[in-house]
């Protein structure tokens, strides 16, 4: 796969007071990585690992990668929580008819032990193995909740984990999913009411999954991040074009260089646009975007 950088879809917000965990992997170093909140099934630095890679990012230049040697199995270590509601955000990259796969553990010393599975998540491919492109299983126990999300494109997943009531609420770039029935959050009372950790394991030789700007927090899907994702910028580290969306009308996009100066505006009034930046000289820019009651800032480098 050729280098890209995307922003799409990508929920940002600083770190707040209850944050727990952030993790966008620019820090790192390139290659097979074992350390810190990272960790694997085996417990040891072995080729389980999870992998930096600087091929595709959704900020940044940087992101995890779990391929398809069914071998890897990094797991995050977010500590054992056994009160309260923990919400856990990440972007999500998976490349064309391929898939990718995670699951919550309920305790990390208990790994393997049936019931220790809170939930499984299989995407672009069932639990049987058939390759399903686009398509998402959230998988608790018997009850099996579907959704959709685009081959290709970064998109930003957040499940809510309320321990208190052994319920989940899900959510796909910053909007709420909502099914005909509550999503439970683990099936066996043995092990209710305890997280301590996301298992990226490689399910399949399809598996090609890219995953940034993780996030572990207490507290509830806030109202900052469901509207920060309506607006979208990509790539970010560009030669010729800019991408941006949005769910209102682009009203105006206005491009500044570091000292302050505009270089260019448009006015779109479309949901989509591009900005050419072919005419600009290499370096740092940033782009503010106005879409309906929304305005984002963004930085952008060109090449």
């Amino acid at each position: 796969m050729k280098k890209i950088y995307l922003a799409a879809m990508a929920l940002t917000f600083g770190l707040s007071a209850n944050a727990q965990l952030t993790d966008s992997f620019e820090d790192y170093p390139i290659g097979p990585y074992f350390g810190g909140h990272w960790t694997n099934w085996s417990m040891v630095d072995n080729n389980e690992n999870i992998i930096v890679s600087d091929d595709v990012a959704s900020d940044g230049e940087k992101s995890g990668f779990i391929g398809g040697n069914e071998i890897q199995d990094p797991i995050l270590d977010v500590g054992m929580k056994t009160s309260g509601k923990w919400v856990f955000s990440m972007d999500v990259f998976i490349d064309f008819g391929s898939s990718g796969y995670f699951n919550a553990q309920h305790d990390l010393t208990k790994l393997g032990n049936s019931g220790n599975w809170a939930y499984e998540v299989y995407l672009g491919s069932t639990q049987e193995g058939d390759i399903d492109p686009g398509k998402m299983y959230f998988i608790v126990g018997t009850s099996v909740f579907t959704l959709d999300y685009t081959e290709e494109e970064w998109f930003n997943f957040a499940i809510e984990h309320d321990l208190a009531t052994n319920k989940l609420r899900l959510f796909k770039d910053g909007t709420p999913v909502t099914f005909s029935q509550d999503v439970p959050f683990g099936t066996n009372p043995s092990y209710q009411g305890k997280l301590n950790g996301f298992d990226f394991y490689s399910a399949s030789s399809t598996n090609y999954m890219f995953i940034d700007n993780l996030k572990f927090y207490e507290g509830e899907m806030g109202v900052n991040e469901l509207s920060a994702s309506s607006i979208s910028v990509y790539p970010t580290v560009v030669k010729d074009l800019v991408n941006v969306s949005a769910n209102s009308s682009i009203s105006e996009i206005a491009v500044f260089n570091t000292l302050g100066q505009q270089v260019m505006k448009l006015a779109p009034n479309s949901n989509t646009a591009q900005i050419n930046t072919s005419s600009l000289s290499q370096g740092v820019y940033m782009v503010k975007i106005q879409a309906g009651k929304e305005t984002l800032t963004k930085k952008v480098v060109v090449k």
